[in-house]
């Protein structure tokens, strides 16, 4: 059965319409981008609301129904319709996309259908098996890319056209299809291409694991090669009994083809590095057991390597195809990829410098090849971009095709790519070697458990799991590592779990925070996946945001307790928050608030008795952001602030602000908005935040008048930095006399007046210090989690919702104090 969307009113129209156009600022396509980058199920309802003000389950069976949506935002329900479809995350999404996109067409005309969602209405409509309603799309739709046009003309080809159009797509001589009984990959043969010998041996090694007749396929490529002096390496993977009959076909394909057989099942990684320890070509390349290569791919990646002894390496493109050879995917523009299994590399001089792949088993051949970049340089391992050389098949058992997905990628692999470019980083600054033995005894970087395949191996139980946007989105954000290390101890396990905060992904995904990713990959902490199947007596979550938007995917996590540090701003969405807990972790969660103050005004809420007995501050390390100051620092008052919000968050800054002012600003918009003649603007990339809050005598802090008076890290690090914080007057039940207070046309007198008494002004600095290490040090963050780690009093409240292990199997709530 599918799961239901959540309403809007889960949420409140005031949080749905703050994400939209915060998310809509970065770029139009900034929500869609956030829904497909964290599988969000609750995105649609953003998306949804902001189309039509109504619920997506009634959009989605309205547009089965086929009615119109004449008083809906044609490009925020194009949206919905691409994550709908794109997201493909229960059964029924791609035909519920199509219908959206029939709808959006018949409403509002092609003129109506913006670029983006023209070629994928049609890629849809292909899928559906419905080639007469694609033709008239792309015959109505003017915009279609042109690749699109490409693929479906190849893919909607006549029985007699299909074979030179799907031909062409490859340079000369390229491939033709016998008549055969099996699959339409298998029919491919190579078209014979003039043979050339040299001195160059080339290497080719193919991994297999329980073979069928698509290795055959793979190596009858390999043997019609332009270049003869090639040796192939058919590496079995401990097989087992019953694949002899394919391994022997494939050995008496050509003299040149070798099988050696490896015992036990390591992995594709370790049979690669067992396939390099009795290579014997000058190159070597890879090939996957069930593609094709082009005759002329070895041909064409080595010429780099013998025309420049610099460059060490080479890979070449190759299109994506299913066993039925259709090129048509949807979500996919360009039908031509990079194909990371065609590195080819000069043999000795990489294993030298380099050492073996990672024995992992997804995804160590993207690591090798940054590492090749991180020791030689970029320049030393070229792309051949442009033509294909190879075709790669599409299966549900293949390695990437269940965690690569159009604008999304398995939480593990972005895990594991942190890891590995933090690891390069210290490998290119010569501060580690590169080189990694065939079977290590130790790792320089952490690898999860699902890709490393040692999950058996691995802790199953924890003592705390922080949840938290672990991502080096600045140097502002809460000190994660110093955190981290007031809470590890003695008996203590701890871990870390990365769920994205939904209004900050933009783009591509930022590495984690360099810090704390050090600390896992020296294994002083680990990092836990959602889908890791691990118990936990505390998963700590360190923004509500987190579970309002997340990943709508099974968990294997359970808790014993879990505790949401409380932010006001989402009090309206705090039983959805709390449903998705019981969803994730199994169990109802507890809030902490930031303070005391906080805590009167939350305890009068929704949360009412799930409040912690502790509160979770925020904390600062005095040593690391404090400044000498000795006086004012300019003639003129100077005050400023970090800005990351939108236009409301500028108005308010302007609204605080007059001539006689020297103002300054350290602004993370991107792009940055237009500011007044005299103002002093820097981006992140001009100066680090220390160095600005150096500049400054006054922070000024003027949040929206419907958020409740709470701290932050930006005014906690302002203060450890000797900057007198300047905040509305709601706020002195919080910060007392460490700050002062004015309304935003009282701020101009307020400053001035203290600017001009420098003892004064030094007086009022070091009541901040005093504030930030009475109150905010690491040390009551570890107390607060201690404080957690004991168990509630029982409430008699019933638990409900599911727990679901990666597996899919539906576990019990786990029992508090169990773990």
């Amino acid at each position: 059965m599918r799961r239901q969307h959540t309403t809007p009113d889960a949420y409140g129209t005031d949080l749905l319409e703050r994400y939209w156009r915060n998310l809509s600022a970065i770029a139009p396509t900034g929500p869609a981008a956030a829904a497909l980058h964290t599988r969000s199920a609750g995105a649609r309802t953003l998306l949804a609301w902001a189309a039509a003000r109504r619920p997506a389950e009634e959009l989605i069976a309205a547009a089965r129904e086929g009615r119109l949506f004449q008083d809906a935002d044609p490009w925020a329900l194009g949206e919905l319709a691409r994550v709908v479809t794109l997201q493909n995350l229960h059964p029924g999404d791609r035909g519920d996309g199509l219908a959206l996109f029939d709808s959006l067409l018949r409403t509002f005309g092609p003129a109506g259908v913006a670029p983006v969602h023209q070629g994928l209405h049609a890629q849809l409509a292909f899928a559906a098996g419905d080639p007469v309603r694609v033709a008239k799309l792309l015959a109505d739709y003017p915009s279609v890319p042109d690749t699109i046009r490409e693929a479906l003309g190849v893919d909607m080809a006549t029985k007699d056209e299909w074979p030179g159009r799907f031909a062409g797509l490859f340079p000369a001589p390229g491939l033709t299809l016998v008549p055969t009984d099996v699959t339409g990959f298998d029919r491919i043969r190579s078209a014979p291409a003039p043979r050339h010998g040299s001195p160059h041996r080339i290497t080719t090694i193919v991994t297999t694991y329980r073979p069928g007749p698509e290795l055959v396929t793979a190596v009858r490529s390999l043997v019609a090669q332009s270049w003869t002096n090639h040796e192939i390496l058919v590496v079995d993977d401990g097989s087992g009994p019953g694949h002899e009959s394919v391994l022997d076909r494939a050995a008496s394909l050509d003299p040149r083809v070798r099988v050696i057989r490896i015992p036990g099942n390591g992995g594709t990684y370790r049979a690669r590095n067992a396939g390099l320890d009795v290579a014997t070509g000058e190159f070597v390349t890879f090939q996957d057991s069930d593609d094709w290569s082009h005759p002329l791919r070895l041909e064409r990646q080595a010429a780099p390597l013998i025309a420049d002894p610099s460059i060490v390496a080479t890979t070449s493109a190759a299109i994506r195809v299913t066993e039925d050879l259709v090129v048509t995917r949807p979500g996919f523009a360009e039908f031509r990829s990079y194909n990371l299994s065609s590195l080819m590399i000069r043999r000795e001089t990489v294993l030298d410098r380099l050492g073996y792949l990672d024995p992992v088993r997804k995804g160590a051949d993207a690591e090798y090849v940054e590492r090749a970049r991180a020791v030689f340089g970029r320049a030393a391992v070229r792309h051949l971009g442009g033509e294909p050389l190879a075709l790669i098949r599409l299966t549900a058992g293949s390695l990437s095709g269940t965690d690569i997905g159009p604008g999304w990628m398995h939480p593990a692999r972005h895990a594991y790519l942190s890891a590995f470019q933090a690891w390069h980083t210290r490998v290119a600054a010569g501060a580690e070697t590169a080189v990694r033995p065939r079977t290590p005894r130790d790792r320089p970087f952490a690898a999860p458990r699902g890709l490393a395949g040692d999950a058996g191996l691995r802790r199953a139980s924890y003592d705390v799991i922080l949840a938290g946007d672990w991502n080096a989105h600045g140097d502002t954000a809460w000190p994660v590592a110093e955190r981290l290390r007031a809470l590890t101890g003695p008996g203590r396990a701890v871990a870390v779990l990365h769920l994205d905060t939904f209004g900050s992904v933009a783009g591509k995904p930022a590495r984690l925070d360099p810090t704390l990713q050090q600390m896992i990959n020296a294994q002083v902490i680990d990092q836990v996946i959602l889908t890791d199947d691990v118990h936990a007596r505390l998963v700590l979550v360190h923004d509500p945001e987190l579970l309002g938007f997340a990943p709508d995917v099974p968990s294997g996590i359970r808790a014993a307790r879990v505790v949401i540090a409380a932010d006001p701003a989402w009090t309206p969405a705090s039983a959805h928050c709390a449903a998705e807990s019981r969803r994730l972790f199994g169990i109802e969660p507890h809030w902490a608030p930031a303070d005391a103050a906080a805590r009167a005004d939350l305890a009068a809420g929704p949360f009412g008795t799930r409040l912690t007995t502790a509160d979770l501050p925020g904390t600062v390390n005095l040593r690391r952001w404090r400044l000498h100051r000795s006086g004012p620092r300019a003639d003129r008052p100077v005050i400023g602030r970090i800005c990351a919000g939108g236009p409301a968050e500028w108005q308010r800054l302007r609204a605080g602000t007059s001539p006689a002012l020297d103002v300054r600003v350290l602004d993370r918009n991107d792009p940055a908005p237009a500011v007044p003649q005299g103002w002093l603007v820097f981006r992140p990339s001009d100066l680090d935040t220390r160095g600005f809050l150096h500049q400054l005598d006054f922070y000024l802090h003027l949040p929206a008048d419907d958020r409740l008076p709470a701290t932050c890290p930006e005014v906690l690090i302002a203060m450890a930095a000797g900057c007198i914080p300047v905040l509305p007057h709601r706020h002195a039940a919080v910060f007392g006399e460490a700050a002062v207070y004015a309304e935003p046309d009282e701020v101009p007198a307020v400053v001035t007046g203290l600017h001009r008494d420098p003892a004064a002004l030094l007086a009022q600095s070091e009541r901040g210090l005093a504030f930030v290490r009475e109150n905010h040090p690491h040390s009551r963050y570890a107390d607060a989690v201690d404080d957690f780690l004991t168990p509630p009093a029982p409430t008699g409240e019933a638990i409900t919702g599911e727990i679901i292990a990666a597996s899919g199997q539906v576990l019990p709530p786990l029992p508090a104090g169990e773990y």
